[in-house]
């Protein structure tokens, strides 16, 4: 075989092996948990690919949200149903700063304390009132 024969093949061979493992898949980070301003802690798992979200934009998310003891209190992937909404007007007020910057294909827990989630109400019958929670957060895709 020639020596070009050989360095096509190679090239070629190492195009597919790196497709073959994934290079072009999201990379898995492991970082420390980081405190926003109202004591949101978020901790990236996956970091996503592309530009960051920003506030106003429309995102999907899926998310699993936890009671501080652990117990699963909500979870959009076992309804089968992504949520959607503008980032700044999120449905708990401190997703609002713990999804910002995340970008799509990214995973991201952040903990919430009891004032930027359901405070001193909590929600009947599900989560007590000042209930700190911390949520499993997939960003699926920014519109």
């Amino acid at each position: 075989m020639r020596p070009t024969h050989l360095l096509i093949l190679f090239a070629i061979s190492n195009l597919t092996s790196c497709a073959l493992i994934g290079i072009t898949d999201k990379v898995e980070v492991d970082h420390p948990l980081r405190i926003l301003e109202g004591g949101i802690g978020v901790q990236e798992i996956v970091m996503g690919q592309g530009p960051q979200v920003e506030t106003g934009q429309e995102i999907l998310i899926d998310y699993t949200g936890y009671l501080s003891d652990g117990e699963v209190f909500d979870s959009s992937l076992e309804r089968g149903v992504p949520l959607e909404f503008t980032l700044g007007e999120a449905p708990l007020t401190g997703w609002n700063e713990g999804i910002l910057g995340m970008r799509a294909g990214g995973q991201r827990h952040v903990s919430l304390p009891p004032e930027q989630a359901y405070g001193e109400a909590g929600v009947a019958g599900l989560i007590p009132p000042n209930e700190p929670l911390v949520f499993e957060i997939w960003l699926l895709d920014i519109k």
